[in-house]
């Protein structure tokens, strides 16, 4: 029998790693690494003293050494990119060397910069007061800042994302607040190349402001070619995830792929067979490597350089690729290096949407056959939108709980109109460059691509606004649980084998997963749901909501009226308070009270509160200030009541 892993030797690698990777993620189980490698390794070494007559049957030994090696390895290495992450926390403020490791981005009143501690070898985020006499920060950049490091903070809320997590799986240690007055530029700028390239980024930035784009139209320039998303609004963004087009405006593959087709459109003269063929792809490589690094370096863009790089390199040695092969290669070595690039949702969407597409789109292609060419490409642009959606669409709805309804037709023009933008902007740079040799005649050279660009950038406008403002654009709030995610990939994976393969028991597990899921829907629609209140954490808001069976009841400012609410609900009483209604009230008798929560108002006594109720929890919303808050919650301390601080302890949440 054939092994189905001899023509794709790195995903039997791939297997193993990302095991070990899963291991330590989950399990910590960095003291087995040593354990698992070693058996590995002598696994092989045993392979290679067995008997002759037993060389063949016991083959398969070598192969369980490796297998058990690479565990190993995963391990290690997400150990050590984890390490990355820690940080010894100081209640005092202490004095940093740090370099600006991004472009800043300007919040309402802050200037938010990575910044990187050399001598600490740590990535952290910190925030610089805004003050006009400082120098404009700027990648690469060295500073010396007075502050203090604190660890990430979630909201606590429930089904929030978890920021915490996501930022210490992309690297970073902490966060620091920065006043104007505590940090001042050293006047030295690093000169890597990681460093040298976001300055290289900055200027072609710069570059599009100087050509007289819109906000909006520099906005979306600047996401499509470059990556950069902080200047998109809420509402560009929104209108991109309504339409499922949102994966243009991250650099990816789609975009690496249109940079390579513009790369050797330019080098058509380098003819194949010629004696200097060996420099178009080594050319290709080069730049597609330094578009790369201005991009910042993002997983799926790593992943489609080295897969073009295979491929380039396949071409000058003479030799056959696969492409799949080279997208196993770009995960293993992507994966080793970074493993925590798995739990990054932009790696996942960037790899299931390309697997798919290199499996799944020549057999969905052939499915029609035509001999009108027009015909036939739309059908491609379709089939291609359809796979790459179908193995996306099961993530998204885990992660985000939405679905695009017309995913498929706006990406179909979409897509083609983000090439024809991708060759406008090469149309100025080269424009850029003859005004460079021309100066006197920048102005009219740069105004016909300039023009063109204006006018795709607004009808790519124009389009996605068109597809959002349909019914049903999107569906949204039908988040899946991670069985379910299971489930429909299942479904999805057995049901495309069995019209492939015509195998009916492809047919039978995929109708099997579909069983499973119709049955834990109804099972987690009848089964007995327990009353909940939630006192959620936002900023400088009120927001609590109380669910008794299928009756929910959201509670805001706006819906307190008269400065109370009173709740009764499975034996316990809440009260609710936005204004001091108790004050100067008095009682001879108290009444009892399971939960008090207070919002909205400085001027609260539980001294006073207490009085005329007796009061078994407080808790403290995010409207409240901080002084408020501490204060609230030290006479807490000295009554003797339980006292819940949603800022700094989270969403509270009470089953009854």
């Amino acid at each position: 029998m054939n092994n189905p892993l001899s023509k794709t030797p790195f995903l039997f690698l791939l297997i193993p790693l990302l095991l070990g990777i899963l291991l330590q993620y989950y399990f910590d189980v960095e003291y087995l690494s040593i354990v698992i490698s070693s058996f590995g390794i002598l696994t092989m070494l045993l392979s290679y003293f067995l008997p002759q007559h037993l060389h063949f049957k016991l083959r398969w030994l070598f192969g369980a050494g490796v297998f058990f090696f690479i565990v190993g390895v995963g391990i290690v290495s997400t150990v050590l990119c984890q390490q990355k992450s820690e940080f010894s926390y100081s209640d005092d403020n202490k004095i940093y060397k740090g370099v600006i490791a991004d472009t800043p981005q300007e919040k309402p009143r802050t200037i938010a910069c990575k910044v990187y501690l050399a001598d600490y070898d740590k990535y952290i985020v910190c925030y610089f007061g805004q003050d006009s006499l400082k120098p404009v920060l700027s990648p690469g950049q060295e500073l010396i800042f007075e502050g203090r490091v604190q660890p990430f903070r979630n909201m606590g809320n429930p089904d929030d994302f978890d920021y915490v997590r996501y930022m210490y799986d992309q690297g970073f240690s902490g966060s620091a607040y920065i006043t104007s007055d505590k940090w001042v530029a050293t006047g030295q700028h690093s000169t890597s190349l990681k460093f040298s390239a976001l300055r290289i980024r900055e200027y072609i930035m710069d570059f599009y402001k100087s050509l007289g784009f819109s906000h909006t139209e520099y906005s979306i320039l600047s996401a499509l070619t470059l990556g950069y998303q902080n200047d998109l609004t809420d509402d560009i963004k929104q209108g991109f995830r309504t339409t499922g087009t949102v994966h243009v405006l991250s650099v990816s593959g789609l975009h690496v792929a249109i940079i390579y087709m513009i790369i050797s459109s330019f080098l058509l003269f380098i003819r194949k067979g010629t004696k200097w063929y060996w420099l178009k792809p080594l050319i290709i490589i080069i730049l597609l490597w330094f578009y790369a690094f201005i991009t910042g370096l993002p997983p799926s863009v790593v992943r489609a350089s080295v897969m073009l790089t295979i491929f380039c390199m396949s071409e000058m040695l003479g030799r056959k690729n696969s492409s799949i092969h080279a997208l196993y290669i770009a995960a293993f070595f992507i994966l080793l290096v970074n493993p925590l690039s798995f739990f990054d949702i932009g790696f996942q969407l960037s790899f299931m949407s390309v697997l798919s597409i290199l499996y799944l789109h020549p057999r969905a292609s052939k499915l029609v056959k035509t001999d009108n060419k027009y015909v036939t490409k739309i059908w491609q642009m379709f089939t291609l939108s359809l796979v790459a959606q179908l193995a996306t669409f099961p993530i998204c709805l885990y992660y985000f709980g939405t679905f695009p309804t017309y995913f498929f037709l706006a990406n179909m023009i979409i897509v083609p109109l983000v090439s024809v933008i991708m060759y406008a902007v090469a149309g100025i740079v080269v424009a850029g460059t003859i005004g460079f040799l021309l100066p006197d005649s920048a102005s009219f050279i740069y105004y016909v691509p300039v023009k063109v660009l204006q006018i795709l950038v607004q009808l790519m406008i124009s389009i996605i606004s068109f597809f959002e403002s349909l019914p049903f654009a999107l569906f949204e709030d039908e988040k899946i649980t991670f069985l379910s995610l299971l489930l429909i990939s299942t479904i999805i994976l057995f049901v495309l084998l069995f019209f492939y393969q015509k195998k009916v028991r492809f047919f039978i597990v995929g109708l099997s997963a579909v069983l499973v899921l119709i049955l834990t829907g109804i099972y987690a629609n009848i089964k007995d749901q327990p009353n909940e209140m939630i006192v959620y954490n936002r900023p400088q808001k009120t927001e609590i909501t109380l669910v008794s069976g299928a009756f929910v009841q959201n509670i805001t400012n706006e819906n307190i009226k008269d400065g109370y609410k009173y709740l009764y609900a499975g034996n316990l009483s809440t009260l609710i308070l936005s204004e001091d209604i108790y004050k100067e009230k008095y009682s001879s008798e108290r009444f009892e009270l399971d939960n008090l929560v207070l919002t909205n108002n400085e001027s609260y006594s539980l001294y006073t509160i207490s009085s005329l109720f007796t009061i078994e929890n407080v808790i403290l919303d995010a409207s409240l200030s901080v002084s408020t808050r501490r204060r609230l919650t030290k006479e807490c301390k000295n009554l003797g009541i339980t006292c819940h601080d949603v800022v700094e302890n989270g969403a509270f949440s009470m089953f009854f």
